[in-house]
């Protein structure tokens, strides 16, 4: 299928991706466009006024979109948590965040938008990191250690 979204992608939009391409649509192909643009019918917008799926004032994307499409798995829960605590909860304030996870994966996501050349050089990068705290978010749940 066909997604959506806005240019330069951030936290949220780089873990809804990845969420997308991991699991709920692994043939999942991304477009970036501006804010106001139209989104095609034979696309899924996301993040973008006219979207369907898009954060509120109490939801994150990414809590949007375990909703929508029904992802039930208790590492996603704790992702959208850490995404959630920054988005939602301290508002993207650094000095307001109740969970420790949210500042690191945040500030590498950001670096990843600084030194990358375009989104879809941001997304490949994002993927590995969300890979990578996937499995170290599973691993601490079946109690392994560093």
């Amino acid at each position: 299928m066909r997604w959506i979204t806005r240019h330069e992608p951030h936290f949220d939009r780089c873990a809804s991706i990845w969420l997308i391409k991991t699991f709920i649509d692994k043939d999942a192909v991304f477009e970036f466009v501006s804010r106001d643009a139209e989104i095609p019918e034979d696309a899924i917008g996301f993040t973008l006024p006219k979207a369907e799926i898009k954060p509120s004032e109490t939801e994150t994307t990414f809590d949007a979109l375990v909703k929508r499409y029904g992802v039930v798995d208790p590492v996603i829960q704790r992702i959208a948590a850490i995404i959630h605590d920054f988005e939602i909860d301290a508002e993207e304030d650094l000095d307001r965040l109740k969970l420790k996870e949210p500042a690191g994966v945040f500030c590498i996501v950001r670096g990843l938008a600084r030194t990358s050349k375009s989104d879809h050089e941001i997304v490949f990068k994002a993927m590995i990191v969300m890979d990578a705290l996937y499995a170290e978010l599973k691993a601490q749940m079946e109690g392994g250690s560093g």
